[in-house]
């Protein structure tokens, strides 16, 4: 399905969805599975959005105990979630190669490559994270410094900046990261093995990887954004107080549709990833006419 070439911009999102669409009902599914047990482990703790802003009766610890167990419950779901991006991988590794691929199978070739995965990935993340908090020091430091001038232009430029590079370190974090899966699924490779391997696919196109991660992690995340934004959520920016006029059932609701909907562009993700790690394999290592020869051999 993926052409023996290299890819443009445009050819590897329209490729991801190519296979995302050749098979989206499996696809789907996976990834629904994977979404399920979050869903009921936020309804049965009662930890949501609307806890959190009405909880502690004003009590700061009972308030800071609320926002922990929001947020571990969140961490939690977003981590199984995460195991069901891992089975897609599998199950369009399978499909791209001609094989059979099904819900069970998806999912036992996930778990078994699983810690690889997660070694790979909690690396990454300590490393984004060490990475972060320096630069962030850096820029708190001169934000102060710009604060002590005074000024609003001078406490404008620092938050801008401080942003800026946040968002400079994400993206590269995001582009350093993008092989992980494919390595470990395809390739078969370890977690040091398989982060090094993300790491030299992206030499020499750091701009391009960035480029396709950023909008793919965008479309991935809309149907979220658009649920909450149905429900009143982005008033939040502008009136923190509008949490507590979110009721509980209105929080289940946003987490029942988000649910439904939410995964919907997962294996979208997933094909960006998986299209992107073949266009990088081309440019860098001549993958296609390492396939010709060895098809060529076997005739």
């Amino acid at each position: 399905m993926i052409p023996m070439r290299p890819l443009g911009f445009g050819e590897i999102v329209d490729g991801a969805l190519q296979i995302y669409r050749r098979d989206f009902g499996l696809y789907y599914l996976i990834a629904l599975v994977a979404t399920f047990p979050g869903y009921v482990l936020i309804l049965a703790s009662g930890v949501d959005a609307s806890a959190v802003a009405q909880g502690g009766d004003g009590n700061p610890f009972e308030a800071l105990g609320a926002m922990g167990a929001f947020f571990g419950v969140t961490l939690a779901a977003g981590a199984i979630a995460w195991v069901g991006m891992v089975a897609v991988a599998a199950a369009m590794a399978d499909r791209i190669g001609e094989g059979p691929a099904s819900l069970g199978r998806a999912y036992r070739v996930a778990l078994r490559n699983l810690p690889s995965a997660v070694g790979a990935t909690v690396l990454a993340l300590i490393m984004y994270l060490f990475v972060a908090i320096v630069v962030l020091f850096g820029s708190f430091a001169l934000l102060a410094l710009l604060l002590s001038s005074g000024g609003l232009v001078g406490n404008l430029v620092g938050f801008l900046l401080t942003m800026l590079l946040v968002g400079l370190i994400t993206a590269f974090w995001l582009a350093a990261t993008f092989g992980i899966l494919p390595a470990v699924i395809i390739e078969g490779r370890g977690a040091i093995d398989a982060l090094g391997r993300s790491f030299s696919l992206c030499r020499g196109g750091w701009l391009r990887v960035c480029g396709i991660m950023v909008v793919a992690m965008i479309i991935n995340v809309v149907p979220s954004i658009g649920v909450s934004a149905l429900f009143g959520m982005g008033d939040l920016f502008v009136s923190p107080d509008a949490m507590d006029q979110i009721s509980s059932t209105e929080q289940w609701l946003m987490n029942t549709i988000d649910l439904v909907v939410g995964p919907l562009t997962t294996p979208f993700l997933v094909g960006c990833i998986i299209v992107l790690f073949h266009d990088r394999r081309v440019r860098s290592e001549a993958f296609d006419l390492e396939t010709l020869a060895g098809a060529m051999d076997t005739r």
